[in-house]
Parts: C-alpha cells; sequence; structure tokens
C-alpha cells in the first residue's frame, strides 16, 4: 500500500494539509534563499557588480535550491515507493519546488530594470529585498491565518516569524559586512 499526498484541492476546495506544508515550506526556503543572496550584493553595494551579474547570481541560487529540492523528493520518492514520483506526484513535487523559483521572479524583474537602465543596481537590490522582506511577512500571516489560534497569539506568531526573517537579514549583514 503506497501512501499518496494528494496535489489537488478536495472537492469541497479546500487545498489539503499535507499539500499546504509543502508548499509553503518550499515558499519560505526559496524566500529565504532569495533574501540571502539579495543581502550579500547589497552588502557589497554593487561593487564590481553589474545588474546582469546579480540577476546570474539570483538565478543560479534559486535554480540550485530548486534543483536540490527536487532531486530529494525524487530520491524519497524513490526510497519509499520504489521508483520516482509520476502522474499528480510528480506535478505535486513539480509545484511545491517551483515555488522556490517564484519567490525570486520578483526580485529578478527588478534586476532585469536595472539592467536595462530604468533603476540603478543599488536601488532595485533595495527594492528586491523590500519586496522579499514582504513576501516573507505575507506568508507569515497567510501561515498565521490557517492556525486554530486566537487573533492576538496569531499577531504574535507573525511578529515572530517576521522577527526570525529580520534576524536572519541581521546575521548575514553581519558575516558579510
Amino acid at each position: 500500500m503506497t501512501s499518496r499526498v494528494p496535489s489537488r484541492p478536495r472537492r469541497d476546495g479546500e487545498v489539503p494539509a499535507p499539500v499546504v506544508v509543502t508548499v509553503l515550506r518550499e515558499r519560505l526556503y526559496g524566500t529565504l534563499s532569495c533574501l540571502s543572496t539579495l543581502l550579500v550584493l547589497l552588502g557589497h553595494g554593487g561593487e564590481g557588480s553589474s545588474a546582469g551579474s546579480a540577476i546570474v547570481d539570483v538565478v543560479v541560487a534559486a535554480g540550485a535550491l530548486w534543483a536540490a529540492s527536487l532531486l530529494s523528493d525524487v530520491v524519497a520518492h524513490l526510497t519509499v515507493h520504489g521508483h520516482g514520483p509520476r502522474g499528480h506526484e510528480l506535478v505535486a513535487a513539480l509545484r511545491s519546488s517551483g515555488q522556490i523559483l517564484q519567490a525570486s521572479a520578483a526580485p529578478v524583474v527588478l534586476l532585469v530594470a536595472a539592467a536595462v537602465g530604468l533603476l540603478e543596481l543599488t536601488t532595485a537590490l533595495e527594492l528586491a529585498t523590500g519586496v522579499t522582506v514582504l513576501v516573507l511577512a505575507l506568508f507569515a500571516v497567510l501561515a498565521a491565518r490557517r492556525t486554530p489560534l486566537s487573533w492576538w497569539r496569531r499577531v504574535l506568531l507573525v511578529v515572530a516569524l517576521v522577527g526570525l526573517g529580520a534576524l536572519v537579514i541581521v546575521v548575514k549583514l553581519l558575516a558579510h559586512g
């Protein structure tokens, strides 16, 4: 008997919890990875960098994490089921790991704007960092919304999650400052 994680919403329209968990986890990984890359680039103030090289840095970081996520899913599935994911399982793996790539989409668009001369590189990096932090906060709110906690505990949860994100930023800035 094989256990399957449903990849489609149930008939009542609610997305199954295991799907939400994997999608949210991958989005957070992708967002934090993108944020780390942006902070390293911003920490150097664009010195000796071009917008094109910044785009490559963000795309390579996101692509490497995406490939690692997908590979680990395939290996885990192979270990448990004796074959790689197929059909809906493959779609679910691609959907969840794709969140990593989606997390870097807005920052890449801002960096492309710098590459074509619409923004200065430092401005694009600052805006991309801000957008990424806002996305992190948004996903914290979405995560808290699904909990059975009272409203004030949800607020505390969001503040704690955003605080952890801020801690990642501070540590990254100190490490590369």
